[in-house]
């Protein structure tokens, strides 16, 4: 009985971590050619990776200024359009 409550305390504590954020990020192929926000995460050699954001006309735009801001051992990967 106890591991039956165990178990399904696991999964609802999995279930409710698993909510959404605050923001929703808009990762559609149309989103590419959007203005805004968009999110990138920002794989790194010999340095810690971070998620970043970063204005542009388009995703292309946004991620070239991050890229030139991040430095050479760094490449951003866009993630998504901020909502």
């Amino acid at each position: 009985m106890k591991k039956t409550i165990a178990i399904l305390g696991m999964v609802a504590g999995i279930a409710m971590s698993g909510a959404a954020p605050s923001f929703a990020l808009d990762s559609s192929f149309d989103a590419l050619s959007k203005s805004g926000t968009h999110k990138f995460y920002v794989w790194c050699t010999g340095k810690a990776d971070s998620e970043q954001s970063a204005q542009g006309a388009n995703a292309k735009e946004a991620q070239a200024a991050l890229a030139s801001k991040v430095g050479d051992t760094c490449w951003p990967v866009w993630q998504g359009l901020e909502n």
